[in-house]
């Protein structure tokens, strides 16, 4: 968290022009009370608008993605959770959260949105894996094996992924975060250009 919010810290104002917020991480288990209502660890990791604040389940990664969701938890797979949030704070910052008027289907605004924080989360990526100002890599060594498994991860919530675990069929109609192909190639989009523009979908 405090790499991507770092990150934005310069990269925001450069791209923008305006300065960067910093959004608080706060960790939950059980339920929480939030400035957008209460929530479970039913929601997983998300972010209230109303707060500015990052929330994110302890339970999360082992319960719902190694055991109900079947995606791997791994170092790097929480980073790009926690970027991938990160991501809905720079929408909401930029105003494209108030954007949003179809809330379903593979070309709605709600999938936008969704495919957007993914791309942001691959831009902050690029970042972790190159040298700051001081030589210093967060992410040394990201093999394709660590992105394969966050992209799983984000497969799992895929809602392509979800209907077909649930229902047995897949209906793009009732999208509202992208399939697992959308979701993947919007994060390899995004460690590969690695700026706000380059993701922005509205």
């Amino acid at each position: 968290a405090n790499s991507v919010n770092n990150f934005w810290g310069e990269q925001f104002p450069k791209e923008t022009g305006q300065q960067y917020v910093i959004a608080q991480t706060v960790n939950f288990s059980g339920q929480v009370s939030t400035a957008c209502g209460g929530a479970t660890s039913d929601v997983g990791p998300f972010y209230c608008p109303n707060d500015q604040r990052v929330y994110l389940d302890t339970t999360f990664f082992q319960d719902m993605l190694k055991g109900q969701l079947g995606g791997k938890d791994s170092a790097f797979t929480r980073a790009y959770v926690i970027a991938h949030e990160y991501g809905h704070h720079i929408e909401n910052q930029l105003g494209i959260m108030g954007k949003v008027r179809t809330q379903q289907g593979a070309n709605s605004d709600a999938v936008k949105l969704e495919l957007m924080a993914d791309c942001l989360a691959g831009a902050w990526t690029k970042h972790a894996t190159e040298p700051d100002a001081n030589g210093q890599v967060l992410i040394e060594e990201l093999t394709d094996q660590d992105i394969s498994d966050a992209i799983q991860a984000a497969q799992t919530v895929g809602d392509d992924r979800i209907q077909q675990k649930t229902s047995g069929r897949v209906n793009p109609d009732a999208w509202t975060h992208g399939s697992a192909q959308m979701r993947e190639n919007a994060f390899r989009h995004g460690m590969k250009n690695g700026t706000i523009e380059s993701c922005n979908l509205f």
